[in-house]
């Protein structure tokens, strides 16, 4: 199992805030410590991973538009399962594989291939600032490789991985991001800056502010996106440490 971007971001969350000890108010229940904290985070992660992965399974064609400091997360208790199935002994014919370029023709099929700078840049714009991508996964899917890979300050991930973390991490209607400055593409890549208000989709709806810029590489036969790297001005630490409640 692939771990999500719900999984990964929200125990990251859930053990460093807890550790912060922030204030609350009369309104808000009082904070277990960090290891139960996390422990309740993690059985909800786990409970909404596997949701992750049955959408996948099930609903791919219903999936549309949705921040690595390896070292910390590594530290971090991870939510993940494996299981071995057993390889029968009896050898099944593989059907024919498709020739490379019918399979590329499919995944291009419904993309919006080749766009001029300034139309790819109109549209990544609109995602931005009508749609908030960052934190509803509503962008416009025809401009990303069915390949592409979303990487941010926590990991990386799939696309379908990214939509649906994406969705389960953030409260989309609580939260603001700012397109700060403009979209600047080019043949090879596109790039932007960003300001947002994050409220995570875990116990106590923490709020956490940061600051920092999408860099977007394109394919340069096709234009569109293969690689979405989200960097932020601020560390991992340094942004859950503006947790509020």
């Amino acid at each position: 199992m692939v771990t999500s971007r719900f999984t990964s971001f929200a125990i990251t969350a859930a053990v460093c805030i807890a550790s912060l000890k922030p204030s609350v108010n009369a309104f808000t229940p009082p904070l277990r410590s960090a290891t139960e904290l996390a422990h309740q985070v993690n059985l909800f992660a786990i409970k909404n991973e596997r949701n992750v992965d049955h959408a996948i399974t099930n609903n791919k064609s219903e999936v549309t538009g949705v921040s690595s400091r390896s070292s910390f997360l590594q530290k971090v208790m991870k939510a993940t399962t494996i299981a071995v199935a057993a390889v029968s002994s009896t050898t099944i014919a593989s059907p024919p594989r498709p020739s490379l370029a019918a399979a590329t023709a499919d995944k291009n099929k419904d993309k919006q291939l080749n766009l001029s700078n300034e139309e790819l840049a109109k549209i990544i714009t609109s995602d931005m600032v009508d749609r908030s991508f960052l934190v509803s996964a509503d962008l416009t899917r025809s401009i990303y490789s069915e390949d592409s890979t979303f990487q941010d300050e926590i990991d990386t991930y799939p696309i379908d991985k990214w939509v649906i973390g994406t969705q389960r991490l953030f409260v989309a209607e609580k939260s603001q991001v700012d397109l700060v400055g403009d979209v600047v593409v080019t043949p090879t890549e596109a790039s932007f800056k960003f300001r947002e208000d994050l409220m995570f989709r875990i116990p106590f709806r923490p709020v956490v502010t940061l600051s920092g810029k999408v860099l977007l590489t394109r394919d340069e036969e096709t234009g569109l996106i293969t690689k979405y790297r989200e960097v932020w001005d601020q560390s991992v630490a340094d942004v859950l440490k503006t947790a509020k409640f």
